[in-house]
């Protein structure tokens, strides 16, 4: 008990006004002491022992990303060329976030306005966009640009009939980070991204070619105004006014980086371990050994030189009067636990860990089904905040443009828009699919919506299965596939008319 409050019991049975004056002015004060040091009911916010050290500078979005994008970027690179768990968690990310392509699906009250829409969009999707493979490989690249280095940027060009017919995947590293000025009006650049008085992009400083290009133009460090409007800038925004992105294995190189090289340092300990060798010393009475003689060189000194490495099998042998002490390394029991547990802390901001790891030896069927269905939110964030507003809705808008510039027709910039995204495969697929049967037969949700989900066009599919139904009508046949007929346990459907005729 501190002396204040053994004064404060004394006092209070003869002047309990005066203690209770006493403890609250004690009170007051360590309010006060904690205002002035900004502790309040925060720990983190206080200045003591245990936050020294902790970097707790006052920045802004792009001031962080100015000091550390590239050299994020450059970190991105190496680890999914060097390490083995970044590669396979970026080349997972990609395959769940795009996929085989994310697919528009136009809509239009007008039927031959919508076809005709799909229809051009189609065709241009799955011709050579970029004059080597098509809109869906060009996106491929755009996110995995955007998870590795931070960003992806698609350059829109015309072509020989009109604009916006080609298009150029950029890297991040061709955005003049140097550009950074305040312009007349209001206007500024931030890491050259050019914005009017309002805060709204109005052009990119681009650099004609790579900075890191072995092969580059004589004009190549200069770089030139593009506006906005052939540009589109795919990033993750992670704070207000954030103009650029950032690397998103930023957050994990650290860790990657250590458990590559505590995975070496194992392997070595491992030949290390391999590599114990016999030594033989001869005994004071015996002059050679049973096994073989040395012979000796110049000035009695040993025919070779000692032994500076190891190899399995070496067998090294000592004069006489030497000795040697055998190097038998103790391995680690909690090396594999604890890159188990690093990984584990690194899947948690990426993809799941057996998707990473290929390890599966710690894992159940609720623990998969888990993990999976928690990684679908973050998917679900990064497809629809993220890759369709950013990359996918205006290129096909840029493209109705194109359409309409061809016919006159402005209704083509009237279209609706929903987007077909990849499969996404299931742990258990009874159970997954019976739950989703459930939901669409209450009408929680819209069979349509369930074929978008797997890439399937509600409308075509629909026109598919009627066709395939005619077909097996006119053949007469009873297939146990067909729910018209039968049900799902191999019974003739009654209520179809199906049931087969009495004798």
């Amino acid at each position: 008990m501190a002396l204040s409050d053994i004064l404060d019991s004394a006092i209070a049975p003869f002047a309990p006004r005066w203690a209770a004056d006493r403890m609250a002015a004690r009170a007051h004060l360590e309010a006060s002491q904690s205002a002035r040091d900004g502790i309040r009911a925060y720990d983190a916010a206080a200045k003591d022992r245990r936050t020294q050290g902790w970097n707790r500078t006052a920045s802004s979005a792009d001031g962080e990303n100015a000091q550390a994008r590239q050299a994020l970027a450059w970190a991105g690179h190496d680890l999914v060329r060097n390490n083995k768990y970044a590669a396979a968690a970026v080349r997972q990310l990609v395959a769940t976030i795009w996929g085989d392509g994310i697919s528009v699906q136009i809509t239009h009250p007008i039927k031959r306005v919508q076809q005709r829409a799909q229809d051009s969009w189609n065709r241009w999707a799955e011709g050579r966009v970029d004059g080597f493979g098509d809109w869906y490989g060009h996106g491929k690249l755009a996110v995995r640009e955007m998870i590795v280095g931070g960003e992806g940027i698609t350059l829109w060009m015309p072509d020989r009939v009109g604009p916006n017919g080609l298009v150029v995947g950029l890297e991040g590293a061709q955005l003049d980070t140097s550009r950074s000025l305040l312009l007349r009006n209001g206007s500024r650049i931030v890491q050259g991204v050019q914005f009017d008085a309002q805060g709204i992009r109005t052009g990119y400083w681009l650099y004609p070619d790579h900075p890191n290009d072995p092969v580059r133009s004589t004009d190549s460090a200069q770089s030139r105004f593009v506006p906005a409007e052939h540009v589109d800038h795919l990033f993750e925004r992670l704070r207000f006014r954030q103009t650029r992105g950032v690397s998103w294995l930023g957050a994990v190189a650290m860790t990657l980086r250590d458990v590559g090289d505590i995975e070496d340092a194992k392997r070595l300990q491992e030949k290390v371990q391999a590599c114990l060798a016999l030594i033989v010393q001869p005994g004071e009475s015996q002059p050679t050994s049973p096994l073989g003689t040395q012979q000796s060189g110049a000035n009695d000194a040993p025919g070779r030189p000692l032994e500076e490495t190891m190899r399995p099998g070496m067998i090294a042998r000592l004069r006489p009067g030497e000795t040697a002490s055998a190097i038998n390394p103790t391995p680690s029991a909690n090396t594999v636990d604890f890159i188990r547990q690093q990984m584990a802390a690194v899947s948690a901001n990426m993809v799941p860990y057996h998707l990473m790891t290929g390890d599966v030896s710690q894992a159940n069927y609720s623990g998969l089904r888990a993990a999976m269905n928690g990684s679908y939110a973050l998917v679900d964030d990064w497809q629809q905040n993220e890759v369709i507003p950013l990359h996918c809705r205006p290129a096909v808008m840029r493209r109705m443009q194109r359409l309409v510039l061809e016919t006159g027709d402005p209704r083509f910039m009237q279209i609706g828009m929903r987007f077909a995204l990849p499969v996404r495969r299931m742990v258990d697929p009874v159970k997954d699919l019976m739950g989703e049967i459930m939901e669409i037969r209450s009408g929680l949700k819209l069979l349509s919506t369930g074929l978008a989900e797997r890439g399937i066009n509600a409308d075509e599919h629909m026109i598919a299965v009627k066709a395939m139904n005619d077909t097996i009508d006119k053949l007469g046949l009873a297939l146990d596939t067909d729910p018209r007929r039968v049900t799902d346990s191999g019974v003739l459907q009654a209520a179809s008319g199906f049931l087969a005729p009495k004798e």
